[in-house]
């Protein structure tokens, strides 16, 4: 197939090539992620087959000329409007050709070519013909299985909701049975093996298990049973940064607490310390007393709320343990980590377990940090307006 293809491709370099090209330089343009199915390597292949065809069915070069500036074009359309690829398809193939000066009637033949091949009806002229054809050897043949993969999956990309295997799998037992080919080549060739796929898939026994019981469903088991999605992996991924985050922030108030204290203390002792002040007046004592008490208390609080704590949680007799915290695995030897990590990443139920058991954790200790952080901030507010509050009543009073 190889070798008669680049035969023709040999005898048709010109307009196909300017075709190709332009084609290419679209798909690059215009690029859209979802379209995994209708691409330019889904053209390319099916231009590949329409000349081999057309070697096969040996065609005049006019009509292998239409069919396969057709194939190039008849999907393009995909990136304008995937609702309604058939007429955006006929407009690109139209302005193209316009603009290589090509006759109008190439145009017209390449633009209803482009038109059957969308119809769902049996083609009209040779060249639908061989398109047709193509695209159905194209999407059917030897690697359909992983193309209808595919193409299930753009059409999930552009519904943006998954189909169900109930609705995949009849659409594409309809698609079959509505699939025909009308080159003599492909009805020699390709449509015999199709119709022994189908009798060997029709063969395959069916749903005629006994009913299974229904059992309770433990916890993160559906999850397990598919794929990690990117909408499991976005919820623990911001849930861990933003623990994080509140953790630093947390740490971060901590320790202006600690500084502010500080620095305040020493200049409380150095007042109580100091005979002038204190001997002038000794009312002066109280609030400095006030602020030494309120602010160590304030302190303390900040202290305890950044003071690092290991919580050693070792596994229950059977249990496996939690590689994903280092105070359940802290104990364990590396042999005994590596276990417990492998078989964690292979029971998708354990491995969503231990990260939300994980996170259930990193919030209780978040909660008891900002706890901690608000009686610091608390009595320091209290005390220092409490301190004013005693200094003004010993200053009036002096």
């Amino acid at each position: 197939m190889e070798k008669k293809t680049a035969l023709f491709a040999q005898e048709h370099s010109g307009l196909i090539a300017a075709a190709q090209a332009h084609v290419l330089r679209v798909w690059n343009e215009h690029h859209d992620s979802r379209l995994v199915f209708h691409n330019y390597a889904q053209a390319a292949e099916v231009a590949e087959h329409v000349a081999f065809l057309a070697v096969e069915e040996r065609t005049p070069a006019d009509v292998t000329e239409a069919a396969l500036l057709a194939a190039w074009f008849f999907n393009i359309g995909y990136l304008e409007n995937p609702s309604a690829p058939a007429e955006a398809s006929g407009i690109r193939a139209e302005f193209f050709l316009a603009s290589q000066h090509c006759p109008v009637a190439l145009i017209r033949r390449v633009r209803w070519c482009i038109a059957a091949a969308y119809e769902g009806q049996p083609p009209l002229t040779p060249e639908a013909v061989l398109l047709c054809d193509a695209i159905a050897l194209t999407d059917w043949g030897e690697s359909s299985a992983e193309r209808l993969a595919l193409l299930r999956l753009e059409r999930e990309l552009l519904r943006q909701q998954p189909l169900s295997d109930a609705e995949w799998n009849q659409w594409t037992t309809a698609e079959r049975q509505r699939l025909r080919f009308y080159t003599a080549y492909a009805k020699r060739h390709i449509e015999p093996m199709l119709a022994l796929q189908r009798a060997k898939r029709s063969e395959e026994p069916t749903s005629e298990k006994p009913p299974k019981r229904e059992r309770k469903t433990e916890r993160f088991e559906r999850l397990a049973r598919r794929p990690l999605r990117s909408s499991i992996q976005t919820y623990f991924r911001a849930n861990y940064a933003n623990h994080i985050r509140l953790s630093a922030i947390a740490d971060n108030k901590a320790h202006i607490m600690i500084s502010v204290n500080s620095i305040l203390l020493s200049v409380a002792i150095s007042l109580l310390t100091y005979q002038t002040l204190t001997s002038r007046n000794p009312l002066y004592v109280l609030p400095i007393i006030m602020f030494l008490v309120t602010s160590l208390a304030s302190l303390t609080f900040a202290v305890l709320s950044s003071r690092p704590r290991v919580t050693s949680m070792p596994p229950a007799p059977g249990q496996t343990p939690n590689p994903v915290f280092f105070g359940s695995f802290v104990h364990l030897t590396l042999d005994q980590y590596e276990e417990a990590t492998d078989a964690m990443l292979r029971d998708g139920r354990l491995l969503f377990g231990n990260m939300t058991r994980d996170l259930y954790h990193l919030g209780q200790v978040l909660d008891k940090k900002y706890r901690l952080l608000t009686y610091s901030y608390t009595v320091f507010l209290m005390g220092f307006v409490a301190t004013v509050g005693a200094f003004l009543g010993a200053y009036f009073l002096e």
